[in-house]
């Protein structure tokens, strides 16, 4: 069920985010983020095209800015990206005894509204319980007020709450958010880290070490969308999000300053 609806969530959309994420600024300089996306490998081009994509499906706003254009994250994905970075080793919301709900009936006719509303759904943390019925624990009906806004005429969506004892709800959670899927995924991504920690030497302040760092980070956040931060209850016995946070903090520690200090110097010599 889980599985079945998974959106698929481009590699080089996160390396975008993930650069802003490095950088610490809201906004970024066009040029600047093209440059950057030669040291993953993508030509003057490649990187101009994905930008101008990204703008048209509302994940990035661009503002001129002299010959230039500033971009910044923009909608739900925004959203996500700076939630997803508030969010890490902060406790799981607690269990109310029920899920918050959407059911929504949507027309053949207007199938591309009905994809749009579960795809950006289940990016802001919804699992869908069955065909009609997406889940979450708490209301984020707040996240996708500019899709619900745009809901035809003859289609219907409405908040709902589902109460379930906690062994049911449980059960549920586990098709609903494929957590047999990401907590093998997140296993994945922290023996990885663990790998490059064992590792010996120090990183330079270089290209390689902003693409080891970015690229292992970007992999993760790609998946950590998929992690619904259920409350402990709900969660399959041995959850991986703790041990992936270890592993992320002492990466974070160990490559993030030397390719965070390479970025920044690029920007500059960018900017003069």
């Amino acid at each position: 069920m889980g599985g079945s609806t998974r959106p698929h969530r481009s590699p080089t959309t996160g390396l975008v985010a993930t650069l802003f994420q490095l950088a610490g600024r809201s906004e970024l300089p066009g040029v600047g983020l093209v440059e950057l996306l030669g040291e993953f490998g993508l030509s003057t081009a490649a990187a101009r095209r994905h930008l101008a994509r990204m703008r048209d499906d509302g994940q990035l706003a661009g503002v001129r800015s002299g010959r230039g254009t500033n971009y910044r994250m923009a909608g739900p994905f925004g959203h996500r990206v700076v939630q997803l970075g508030q969010e890490l080793g902060t406790a799981p919301p607690t269990w109310e005894g029920h899920f918050d709900a959407l059911l929504f009936a949507v027309p053949e006719s207007h199938r591309a509204y009905r994809d749009r509303l579960r795809r950006v759904a289940l990016l802001v943390g919804y699992g869908q319980l069955q065909p009609g019925v997406l889940i979450s624990v708490g209301d984020r009906s707040a996240q996708l007020a500019e899709v619900l806004a745009d809901c035809p005429d003859d289609a219907r969506v409405t908040r709902a709450t589902i109460a379930l004892d906690t062994a049911d709800a449980a059960r549920l959670a586990v098709p609903a958010w494929d957590l047999d899927d990401v907590a093998a995924t997140l296993t994945g991504h922290a023996e990885a880290l663990e790998s490059v920690l064992r590792e010996a030497g120090t990183p330079r302040p270089d290209g390689t070490t902003l693409r080891r760092f970015a690229e292992l980070f970007n992999a993760v956040f790609i998946d950590l969308v998929r992690d619904p931060r259920l409350p402990d209850e709900l969660r399959p016995p041995g959850w991986p999000h703790h041990r992936l946070l270890i592993a992320m903090a002492e990466m974070g520690d160990r490559f993030g300053p030397p390719a965070v200090e390479f970025l920044h110097t690029r920007l500059a010599d960018l900017a003069r």
